[in-house]
C-alpha cells in the first residue's frame, strides 16, 4: 500500500490550516499507452465497477442482472459497450479513465459467435480481452465471467475465473461482490488510514531544499515504483533520495520490507552499470589503439568512423559513471508521525540487520518536524499566517 500521492490535512498533526482538502488516491500521472500523454485519474477514486463485455444481444440478460445488483449495494454500473464519449477520446473517457476510477471491474470472457468457412465458431472478444489485461496492469480487483463450456485464452487458463450457467449465474455473483467490497473496502480504507499526513508538505519543503521529485521516466523508477517509496534526485549533491511517510506499525514493517528489495534491485542495476562500464572502457582502450595506429576509415564528408565510435564510447561512459555515482550516493529517508515515532531505533536496527554489504544505503529518520539528510537540514513548516 503506498502513501504515495495526496493526502488529507490533519490539522492538529501539522499545525497549519491547508484550505483545499486533497483527494486520498493515488495519481496515475501518464498515461499508460501514450507516454507523453498526461493522465490526472485517480486510482479506486469511484463508487463504480467497470464492465467490459462483448457487443452481442447473448449477454444483454446478464448485463441487466450484473446492473441491477450493482445498483443495490451502492456501486454504480460503468458498461463499456454502453458508455458513450461523442466528441471526446474514446480510450482515454470510455475506457482506460474508467477502469482507472472504479471501485473493482468485472469482465465477461464469453466468445462471439462469428460466420467461418460455411459455419459458426466460437471467437474470443479482443476488445474485452485488452480490457482485462488494463485492468491486471493497474492492480484492480476483478470478477472473471464466463460461460460453462467455453475455453478461455491460454494466457489466462490459470485465473480464477467463475464458469456460469443461467442457473448458477444469480448467487456466483452475489458471493462475488461481496468478496468484491469487503477486498477494496480495506483497500479504500487504508489509503483513508495512511492520510492522516499530508505528503504535500514534505514533497515541497524537500523541493525547497533542492531535491527534485522524479518520475516513470526516471532510470531509477523500476526499483521503487510498486513501494511505498517516492523517488527524489538532488542535482547538485549527485545523489538520489528514496522518500516516504509512515504513520502506521503495519505499514512500517512494509516499508523496512520494501527497502530490502530496492537495496536488491540496485545491487543488480550496480553490478549491470558496473559490467557495462567496464566493457566500454575495454573498447575505448582498442578504439585508442587503433587510433594512434593509424587503423581508421575516413568517408567522405563524415569524420574518421573510429574517431567518431571512440568519442560515443566515451561519452557512454561517462552517462554509466554518473548512474553509477548516483547509486552510490542513494539515501532512504522516513518520516515517523506520531503513531511510530517510538519505534524509530527499532527500525534502524533492523536496517543495520539488513544483508546490504554489495551496496549500502544509509537510512535517515526523521518526524513530521524535519529531518537531517547527512549534513542537510530540512524542516517542515509551513509559513505562518
Amino acid at each position: 500500500m503506498s502513501i504515495d500521492g495526496f493526502y488529507r490535512h490533519n490539522r492538529l498533526l501539522l499545525g497549519w490550516d491547508y484550505a483545499v482538502q486533497r483527494p486520498q488516491f493515488k495519481e496515475i500521472p501518464k498515461c499508460l499507452v501514450r507516454k507523453d500523454h498526461d493522465c490526472g485519474k485517480f486510482l479506486g477514486a469511484s463508487k463504480s465497477c467497470f464492465v467490459a463485455s462483448p457487443s452481442t444481444d447473448e449477454v444483454e440478460t446478464m448485463l441487466a442482472l450484473i446492473t441491477e445488483k450493482l445498483v443495490k449495494i451502492g456501486i454504480e454500473p460503468i458498461i463499456a459497450v454502453k458508455e458513450r464519449a461523442y466528441g471526446q477520446d474514446i480510450f482515454c473517457t470510455k475506457i482506460c479513465g474508467k477502469i482507472i476510477e472504479s471501485q473493482f471491474c468485472i469482465v465477461i470472457l464469453d466468445d462471439m459467435m462469428q460466420p467461418m468457412n460455411g459455419t459458426k465458431v466460437n471467437i474470443p472478444n479482443s476488445n474485452v480481452y485488452y480490457e482485462y489485461g488494463l485492468m491486471t496492469a493497474l492492480n484492480k480487483y476483478v470478477i472473471p465471467l464466463q460461460k460453462e463450456g467455453q475455453k478461455l485464452a491460454f494466457n489466462i487458463q490459470t485465473h480464477d475465473t467463475i464458469k456460469y450457467t443461467p442457473r448458477n449465474l444469480s448467487a456466483e455473483l452475489d458471493r462475488a461482490l461481496k468478496d468484491a467490497i469487503k477486498m477494496t473496502q480495506e483497500d479504500r480504507s487504508g489509503y483513508q488510514d495512511a492520510s492522516s499526513i499530508s505528503e504535500r508538505l514534505f514533497s515541497r519543503c524537500l523541493e525547497i531544499s533542492g531535491y527534485q521529485k522524479k518520475d516513470h521516466r526516471w532510470f531509477l523508477s523500476n526499483e521503487f515504483d510498486d513501494t511505498v517509496f517516492t523517488g527524489y534526485g538532488h542535482p547538485e549533491r549527485r545523489e538520489y533520495l528514496f522518500f516516504t511517510v509512515i504513520d502506521d506499525k503495519e505499514l512500517l514493517r512494509s516499508t523496512l520490507t520494501d527497502m530490502q528489495v530496492i537495496i536488491k534491485r540496485l545491487e543488480s542495476s550496480y553490478k549491470q552499470l558496473s559490467e557495462k562500464r567496464e566493457t566500454l572502457s575495454n573498447r575505448i582502450d582498442k578504439f585508442n589503439s587503433e587510433v594512434q595506429e593509424g587503423i581508421d576509415i575516413t568517408v567522405f564528408g563524415s569524420p574518421p568512423r573510429r574517431s567518431y565510435e571512440l568519442e560515443k564510447a566515451i561519452e557512454e561512459r561517462e552517462e554509466t559513471s554518473s548512474r553509477i555515482q548516483l547509486i552510490e550516493n542513494g539515501k532512504f529517508a522516513i518520516v515517523l508521525g506520531p503513531q511510530v515515532t517510538g519505534l524509530k531505533e527499532k527500525a534502524i536496527s533492523e536496517h543495520k540487520a539488513m544483508d546490504n554489504r554489495a551496496l549500502f544505503i544509509p537510512l535517515y529518520i526523521g518526524d513530521t518536524t524535519g529531518i537531517s539528510i547527512g549534513d542537510l537540514d530540512i524542516a517542515f513548516k509551513a509559513p505562518t499566517l
